[in-house]
């Protein structure tokens, strides 16, 4: 997306990926290392994730929060014990850990899986078939060129927002 002056900055300081599908999010080209946030939301049929209710699993990279990268969460807002169940119980095989519940939320700390694609999309699969919701996914980068940007795989119609680099 250019700026209003026409030209497309060099450097992105941030760049959002949203709605994408499990299969999109298995063939991101971008750097994994780059990536700041993902976010995998599962909703109740007929509704859209953002919508409640659903559930979601998050992460946040090691530059991003306290948490240096160490937690993925898995939170659910109004979502019947019959969806949430089977789901915590496949995230937390996937995603390993100690798990630690408090009220709706659950966090994997010292999680042993391998934060990639590859993983992410099977997380948001396996969600899929184990509470029968759809999913989508949310991946959140940092500090990406214009290249990077330009020869992404991930759906151009799918970045949410996108913020330059300051000079």
């Amino acid at each position: 997306m250019a700026s209003p002056l026409g030209e497309e900055p060099e450097m992105y300081k941030v760049l959002v990926y949203n709605q994408l599908s499990p299969e999109e999010v298995a063939r991101a080209n971008i750097d994994i290392k780059k990536v700041t946030f993902w976010d995998i939301s599962a909703s109740v049929p007929g509704q859209t994730a953002v919508d409640d209710p659903h559930i979601s699993v998050y992460w946040y990279g090691p530059n991003v929060s306290s948490e240096k990268g160490l937690i993925v969460h898995l939170k659910g807002h109004k979502l019947d014990a019959k969806h949430v169940e089977p789901i915590q119980g496949v995230v937390s095989s996937i995603v390993g850990g100690t798990p630690t519940r408090k009220d709706l939320e659950t966090e994997f700390k010292n999680f042993t899986m391998k934060i990639n694609y590859v993983s992410i999309a099977n997380v948001a699969n396996e969600i899929q078939k184990a509470g029968k919701l759809k999913c989508e996914c949310t991946l959140e980068y940092e500090m990406i060129t214009k290249e990077e940007k330009a020869q992404s795989t991930l759906p151009k119609i799918k970045i949410l927002g996108e913020k330059p680099l300051q000079k």
